[in-house]
């Protein structure tokens, strides 16, 4: 069965991947309950189907007397197809496209026994159901006529995968971006919870030191009057009890310009702190130009773009990344969570 010519293959592998589009939308629409346009491609083009169904009937061939043998040997052949491609994938885009983590066993999310036994079922169904018939329409076609259908079909899908590539290289650098800035923003946040704890520090040394020059003179006041000591006494504790007041609210106004950066005054933090929260405000600022940069609708070639990357979040709903999780729900939720448009659309229009 493996003996085919290249535009054979060519159109074998063509076939199934637009087979495996329409299993993969199909299943996955009636799963969300609306519909999916599944797959890594903008177009009905699921590669690692061709590409596994090609692998299966070659590991098939060998053993096209013994179904069950067959079957098993398309399963492995294909399971570690799509083992090799999860990984790729996640090393290259720096997301996981499909996530076997939450299955039963499972090997690094990328295959499960579950996915296994569905290729197992899927090399049934390749050689006993679909193969045949599809055989035959290649034998009926003329070569020169099977080599224009695959030309087409292969340029199309060309174009579909250089525009689809593009695209996720271009999430990979928004998310590469959004992490960097997360965490200089975190650096920046430690240095200025240091100037503010020694800040802190220093206001409650000198209101310590302040209450302790007061109690000096009250014992002094007492030893020169003695018979109105027990009201000195009375007004140091007064006095003392208004110091501690005082104490809980300077630590309550740190803890308050901690929270509120902003408002942050150079009375209470010295110019490095002042310095240290203009920096962190421009990370801010920094990190939310990273979203604002795709959300223009003025240049065609940044819609074209966004568009493109929008399309990523649609096709695969539940695309995760290890290495940049917050990012990537993040920018999630601006994509898809206000209306499907990137944040800032309004205030780009305003400005």
């Amino acid at each position: 069965m493996s003996g085919f010519s290249m535009s054979e293959w060519i159109f074998i592998f063509c076939t199934y991947s637009v087979i495996g589009f329409i299993w993969e939308t199909v299943y996955c629409s009636i799963r969300e309950r609306k519909l999916v346009n599944r797959g890594f491609m903008k177009g009905p083009f699921l590669p690692i189907y061709g590409f596994g169904v090609c692998t299966m009937l070659v590991a098939a061939a060998p053993f096209s007397e013994h179904v069950l043998l067959a079957c098993f040997s398309g399963m492995v052949c294909a399971t570690v197809l799509e083992f090799i491609t999860g990984d790729l994938m996640e090393h290259l885009f720096k997301v996981r496209y499909w996530d076997y983590s939450k299955e039963k066993f499972n090997l690094n999310g990328y295959i499960c026994l579950g996915a296994s036994l569905g290729w197992f079922a899927a090399t049934f169904v390749v050689n006993e159901i679909l193969q045949p018939p599809l055989q035959k329409i290649m034998k009926a076609l003329h070569p020169s006529d099977m080599l224009i259908i695959d030309t087409v079909v292969m340029s199309i899908a060309v174009i579909d995968f250089a525009i689809s590539f593009k695209a996720a290289m271009d999430l990979r650098a928004i998310l590469v971006r959004m992490e960097k800035a997360r965490h200089e923003m975190r650096l920046m946040q430690k240095r200025l919870d240091f100037v503010i704890a020694l800040a802190s520090e220093e206001a409650s040394q000198r209101v310590e030191e302040f209450k302790d020059d007061i109690s000096d003179r009250i014992d002094k006041l007492g030893d020169a009057y003695g018979d109105v000591s027990e009201k000195i006494d009375r007004l140091g504790d007064n006095m003392s009890g208004r110091f501690d007041r005082m104490g809980e609210h300077v630590r309550a106004r740190l803890e308050y310009a901690r929270d509120n950066l902003m408002d942050l005054g150079d009375r209470i933090i010295p110019d490095s702190g002042s310095k240290v929260r203009d920096e962190l405000v421009s990370l801010r600022d920094k990190y939310a130009s990273v979203l604002k940069e795709y959300a223009s609708y003025s240049n065609p070639g940044k819609a074209f773009r966004r568009f493109f990357i929008r399309s990523i979040f649609r096709a695969n709903p539940s695309i995760t990344s290890d290495e940049y999780r917050e990012a990537l729900e993040e920018l999630k939720t601006n994509v898809s969570g206000n209306g499907d448009r990137l944040p800032d659309d309004t205030d780009e229009k305003q400005n």
